[in-house]
């Protein structure tokens, strides 16, 4: 019980973080919060998380009409959260490592 309660928890964390940046992406940043942002072209971004990382995409979501994010995971563990606007500029939100892919029993709701 306590890992459905902690993966919703971190479910609601990333969608908040992503509509945040998002919305961020919509009305445009200013130099003090673009200085902590990574943001390029989606295919540029693609390509590095490629060529760097060996970075492939896991998964994909809609973040309304405003934009998509994306989850690029590699063999070796490491990880990337991308969000991309309409425009197709592509920020991430979020990298790390130790990345596990988790099993959810078909008895057992997600």
């Amino acid at each position: 019980m306590a890992r459905k309660s902690l993966l919703g928890w971190v479910k609601t964390l990333v969608l908040a973080g992503a509509l945040v940046l998002a919305s961020a992406l919509a009305v445009g940043t200013n130099a003090a919060s673009a200085q902590y942002q990574y943001c390029v072209e989606h295919g540029d971004l693609v390509a590095h998380l490629s060529e760097k990382f060996q970075e492939r995409q896991f998964a994909i979501g809609l973040i309304g009409h405003m934009a998509i994010m994306e989850v690029f995971v590699a063999k070796t563990g490491t990880w990337t959260i991308i969000v991309t606007d309409v425009a197709g500029r592509s920020c991430i939100v979020a990298a790390g490592e130790h990345w596990e892919n988790v099993v959810i029993p078909a008895d057992r709701d997600a």
